[in-house]
């Protein structure tokens, strides 16, 4: 890391890379000092640790950050899924973990009816005044967005009832001066003053930079360093135009001068792994090192599918001679970052999760499509029990869909569970969902016919085609057409223990296996292996798509009829190395 008095680099192995590259070096800007190496101690006094990016694999995008003493919190969006906004911990930049949500009521935000990448935009955390202060963008398109202020003693919350702020742009930040005042700042370059108490808007708003002529200019963050004012921007949009510009002025209302070697960030390399780069967040650690965090994706191929979405990512900052920021590789994002951390990614090395549903409430890496369904789930002695309750999943309404992300290009989904049916068609299992526009199911079922929920084959007028029992099925859902795939009979009663599994295979490949195991049997194959690249967020045609697949289970029942239950004993996530 850089410190002042350090030796400057002489930019030699910058050409050494950018020859291997085929293509000339970048002219380096001057910094205070040089990038550390690995084997240079910190001021802990231990040799800093190579990690790959990103740090938060998976459906973690806009990410937010701050530093409270020794421990940074994170927040980032989850639009339409609830509870909303997770909150997450490190130590030490690379490891996090799920403390909480921000939004855990309904009347904190009402996702009902709410479309699918609506909902909760890029949220920002920030801590002042002994309390974490965390403003959440609530898009629902009437017209626009409503910026709201939740405030809470403890990071992982509770959090307060919402304060509306205004009506206005998308991706809301506080940024508290050191006089004390505290100021909104808004997507398109607005700032607004904030009262001291965070009840309301104080004067005017004014837009201080709309950035560099980019689309969709977004994310401000302002941070305050030797008496300048640095506001950043994402612009270029979230896809591959993405980028991270910068201006900085001597008062928070401006006149801004851009950098001149603005973007600070952004991919110009369509072959490099780590693409779409932006919506930065800067933090300083406790010894003085600064850092991005920002958002990210890594196609499969230039310019392709993103199968695990927006991803979150780590960047080293530099403070130039002249007082601008260089970040990451020369202003490409980074392949790997050196951080003093304990080594070891544990998401990158093979392993697996468990969940045996055995707490008082669901680990935070679950959410729900929307809002669970009243008295629809409960956590017993036996494991995550789910009422059959009738619901569409294909409407913005409440449901009974427990998620969690992909965090792996390559993984296994296995659950076990016992069902209890009333009534013919309904239904529990695994999901493949990424949202009401495609997914896909993998249950056990009661009952097969018309009278489930099947459709009749009127050339078959003569023979009886109502069966009752239990039977395994799968079926892909897509803009709104649902298509059958197998449907097999089980040899096993209600009540008895059967175990689901669904693979996704290298997504180069882009396949998913369904096999299943009735208790003491072997996993038998479902039905041929299935394209996964329906569910990547690129596939969408009806609307931009900012929500990436994830894995869940479910139940579902039948309108005006007895209501069944699915117990989950066990749910297992399981990955491989990757390279």
């Amino acid at each position: 890391m850089v410190r002042s008095g350090d030796r400057p680099n002489d930019g030699r192995g910058r050409r050494r890379r950018a020859a291997r590259r085929g293509r000339r070096p970048r002219r380096r800007t001057a910094c205070v000092g040089r990038r550390r190496r690995p084997d240079d101690p910190p001021d802990g006094g231990e040799p800093m640790t190579t990690f790959r990016n990103p740090i938060l694999p998976g459906d973690y995008p806009d990410p937010s950050i701050v530093r409270v003493g020794d421990d940074y919190y994170m927040v980032t969006s989850t639009f339409q899924f609830f509870p909303g906004v997770p909150v997450l911990h490190s130590k030490d930049l690379v490891h996090w973990e799920t403390i909480g949500h921000v939004l855990t009521r309904r009347e904190q935000m009402d996702m009902t009816g709410i479309p699918d990448s609506f909902g909760v935009f890029a949220p920002d955390i920030s801590y002042a005044d002994g309390k974490f202060w965390v403003v959440v963008p609530y898009y629902h398109g009437q017209p626009r967005c409503t910026n709201i202020l939740y405030v809470a003693d403890r990071p992982e919350g509770p959090y307060s009832a919402g304060t509306p702020l205004n009506h206005h742009f998308i991706d809301p930040s506080i940024f508290h001066d050191d006089d004390g005042r505290k100021y909104l700042a808004f997507g398109g370059g607005w700032v607004h003053e904030l009262a001291a108490d965070g009840s309301g808007l104080v004067g005017e708003a004014k837009q201080v930079w709309p950035g560099t002529g980019g689309a969709a200019p977004e994310a401000p963050h302002l941070v305050k360093r030797d008496g300048w004012y640095y506001l950043m921007l994402a612009e270029g949009g979230t896809f591959y135009d993405h980028m991270e510009t910068v201006a900085r002025s001597r008062s928070v209302w401006g006149p801004y001068e851009p950098c001149p070697r603005n973007p600070v960030l952004k991919q110009t390399d369509p072959e490099r792994r780590i693409q779409r780069a932006g919506h930065g967040k800067l933090v300083e650690d406790p010894n003085g090192r600064w850092w991005m965090v920002h958002l990210g994706g890594r196609p499969l191929t230039p310019n392709g599918d993103c199968p695990l979405g927006r991803e979150t990512f780590l960047a080293n900052v530099e403070w130039t001679a002249d007082g601008w920021l260089a970040v990451g590789d020369e202003g490409l994002p980074q392949e790997r970052i050196e951080v003093d951390a304990p080594p070891g990614q544990p998401l990158f090395e093979a392993g697996e999760t468990v969940d045996r549903f055995d707490g008082g409430t669901l680990s935070p890496e679950w959410e729900w499509v929307r809002h669970p369904m009243e008295d629809g789930y409960a956590l017993t002695d036996r494991g995550l029990e789910i009422r059959c309750l009738p619901f569409i999943p294909y409407s913005p309404q409440s449901t009974l869909i427990a998620t969690r992300r992909w965090r792996h290009l390559a993984f296994a989904a296995e659950t076990t569970l016992t069902f209890h049916p009333e009534a013919r068609g309904e239904e529990a299992g695994l999901t493949m969902y990424r949202d009401t526009d495609a997914y896909l199911t993998f249950t056990v079922r009661r009952g097969i016919g018309q009278t489930s929920g099947q459709m009749f084959d009127v050339k078959r007028l003569h023979e009886n085609q109502e069966f009752d029992g239990l039977y395994v099925q799968a079926e892909i859902y897509e803009n709104l057409r649902r298509r059958a795939i197998a449907l097999l009979p089980l040899p096993i009663a209600a009540g008895d223990r059967l175990r689901l599994r669904a693979e996704l295979s290298e997504a180069s490949g882009g396949s998913i296996r369904l096999s299943y195991r009735a208790d003491g049997g072997a996993f038998v194959p479902a039905c041929d292996p299935l394209p996964a690249k329906f569910l990547y967020p690129e596939s969408v045609q009806r609307f931009h798509c900012f929500t990436a697949p994830r894995v869940g289970v479910f139940a579902r029942g039948v309108y005006g009829e007895a209501h069944g239950k699915a117990v989950f004993e066990r749910f297992t996530y399981r990955w491989g190395d990757e390279a």
